[in-house]
């Protein structure tokens, strides 16, 4: 069959690009940028929703397609942004399968609906209420929470597995999660028994459970018994700041999605094509593992830590501690005005390197900065004031750990 596959790069579309190609169909696959031929058997094209929904002409329909497939999904808090992208851009995207009569198959979410006060769902909903108006022979796919690795949630999720205090913005919501394998599994097993009308189907998980059993479930697959649970204090402070800060995992519409149920009938799906998504816990044989999650936890705490130290150290010395490091300069036999400017561009040099850690395109270039300034440090002081290394707090030697934790970061870091 030939399919044409849209958000072929996020979480979704990775994993049916795979399965499609296994599968031994041909496929067509587009993300936003452009992007070079990496397996066999698919064809890469660029596709803007955004853009599409203002210029239908930004997109050149392929010839000879026999399934659209749209996959393609936008986590924001930016109303306006999501209806571009999931409504307009997608409706945009509808009237050219229907104008060649292309079967559609829209990955939508659990919830979804025209009339719902979160801008997620809204244009979902809306963009699903489109397709089925057309004459097409279109599906609706609504997945619950997908699980799996790859998925934004899923990471948020597998990196609060290892802490022993686990907070979540609610306790009592009930969904039931869903493994990417199974919405792979549940699109071709529609592509193979396609249905004679258009239909609206749920795809959930065999029982409902709390997102607090989800954890406990992905703890168990790393070997580890159930988790402690505590609730988000000032989650509407929380979410007014996420509004306005762009928090992926704090804001208002995350908050109301996750103290929603988001349940459905299984048999629903079933009816139709005879798919069954498996029990979560069987799906979790390889991943997660301790040292995926760990990792997850340990980073962030870890960049927070040394942001911290450079900031703190900046401050430090430009206040309290700026006659103790006259003192040392003095030590090394640099007095006046050079000790001063020597103390003062330390500071200012530890203090842009904790900045520098904060914004993400800088990262991987601070870190090597960082790792140079420490070693310089440490040569420096092994030279001119070595008795610094048999300081009982270990200062100096201190260091080393601080150069390992960085090199750590630094292969650790994604590349842009």
């Amino acid at each position: 069959m030939n399919v044409l596959l849209v958000g072929a790069t996020g979480f979704v579309g990775r994993h049916l690009l795979r399965a499609l190609q296994q599968a031994g169909h041909r496929v067509i696959a587009t993300c936003r940028e452009p992007k070079q031929p990496s397996a066999p058997g698919v064809e890469w094209r660029s596709l803007d929703l955004s853009l599409l929904a203002a210029d239908p002409e930004h997109f050149i329909f392929p010839d000879a397609v026999d399934l659209l497939i749209n996959a393609a999904g936008l986590l924001s808090v930016d109303a306006a942004q999501l209806s571009r992208v999931q409504d307009q851009g997608a409706r945009a995207l509808f009237d050219l399968a229907a104008q060649r009569g292309v079967r559609v198959l829209q990955v939508s979410a659990l919830g979804a609906s025209a009339q719902s006060d979160l801008p997620f769902l809204a244009s979902k909903g809306a963009a699903d209420d489109y397709l089925l108006g057309l004459n097409l022979n279109s599906v609706v796919l609504r997945p619950s929470l997908v699980i799996g690795e790859g998925g934004t949630s899923s990471a948020w999720l597998v990196g609060l597995s290892p802490w022993p205090l686990i907070p979540l913005l609610d306790l009592k919501a009930q969904l039931q999660p869903v493994h990417i394998d199974d919405v792979v599994g549940a699109v071709l097993t529609l592509m193979r028994r396609w249905p004679t009308e258009s239909l609206v189907l749920p795809l959930v998980g065999p029982q409902p459970m709390r997102l607090s059993n989800v954890i406990d479930h992905l703890r168990a697959a790393q070997g580890w018994g159930p988790g402690r649970y505590v609730q988000v204090p000032l989650l509407g402070l929380g979410g007014w700041l996420g509004d306005r800060l762009g928090w992926r995992a704090l804001n208002r519409q995350s908050i109301a999605l996750a103290q929603r149920d988001n349940v459905a009938d299984p048999d629903v799906l079933a009816s139709v094509c005879g798919y069954t998504a498996a029990p979560l816990p069987a799906r979790l044989q390889d991943w997660p593992t301790a040292a995926v999650s760990s990792q997850r936890t340990i980073r962030p705490l870890m960049l927070a830590v040394m942001v911290l130290i450079w900031l703190g150290t900046a401050a430090v010395c430009l206040g309290p501690g700026y006659d103790w490091g006259l003192r040392i300069m003095a030590e090394a036999g640099v007095q006046g005005v050079w000790a001063a400017l020597a103390v003062i561009g330390g500071s200012l040099c530890d203090a842009l390197l904790g900045l520098g850690l904060m914004i993400k395109r800088w990262r991987r270039q601070t870190l090597i900065l960082q790792l140079a300034l420490m070693a310089g440090y440490t040569l420096f002081i092994s030279l001119i004031l070595p008795h610094y290394w048999f300081d009982p707090y270990a200062a100096v030697a201190k260091n080393l750990v601080l150069m390992v934790a960085t090199l750590w970061l630094f292969w650790t870091e994604p590349r842009r």
